[in-house]
């Protein structure tokens, strides 16, 4: 058996144990265990590689950093509730801006069973919507609810294409601003459904 190998049979509980020890092995064990599926979760909501390689790298830093003090009965579970905080703070702070379409998408797949909660997101979007200049508004709507192209709206409405694209970046804008509070919520209950 190569050097390492034994580590592999080993469950988290053993490899928390000789991590507390320093044991970088059990560390690199844990890493190649839980990585790969920590960065998918991660990957679902920001669709950008290094992001999502710096939020899992954080991740392990910190639980090298902190493997003295750390009390962890079920590591997976640690994990899942660190990488929806760094995902979080990502979106809190900045550090990375989530594409509200791929978050629609989301919602749409992970939260097809709770209807309350797909009734509070169209209403906080109505309520956003509502709340845009009227011609931003409208392209918007035509978008988005009616389905037709930027050529068809810039067509119906008698505006370039260009106008329609600007207005439309705009309302995305607007609309990831207003959702902005309430974002960080819905993150992480996606994140519990991705997760599973």
């Amino acid at each position: 058996m190569l050097p390492g190998e034994e580590y592999q049979m080993w469950p988290d509980a053993k490899l928390l144990d000789l991590l507390r020890l320093d044991d970088r092995e059990a560390f690199a064990m844990l890493y190649k265990r839980y990585s790969a599926k920590l960065f998918h979760a991660a990957y679902n909501l920001f669709r950008d590689r290094d992001v999502c390689e710096d939020l899992v790298q954080e991740l392990f830093i910190a639980l090298w950093t902190k493997r003295h003090q750390l009390n962890i009965t079920s590591l997976e579970a640690y994990l899942k509730v660190a990488i929806r905080h760094r995902v979080i703070y990502y979106i809190r702070t900045k550090k990375a801006t989530l594409d509200l379409e791929v978050v629609e998408e989301l919602i749409e797949k992970y939260t097809a069973d709770s209807k309350l909660l797909q009734s509070d997101i169209s209403q906080l979007l109505e309520n956003n919507v509502a709340l845009l200049p009227e011609k931003c508004r409208q392209i918007f709507t035509l978008s988005r609810k009616e389905y037709l192209s930027n050529k068809e709206i810039a067509s119906r409405l008698n505006i370039s294409i260009k106008t329609v694209e600007n207005q439309i970046t705009i309302a995305l804008r607007f609309l990831r601003t207003g959702l902005t509070d309430y974002l960080p919520s819905v993150i992480a209950l996606l994140m519990v459904y991705m997760m599973q």
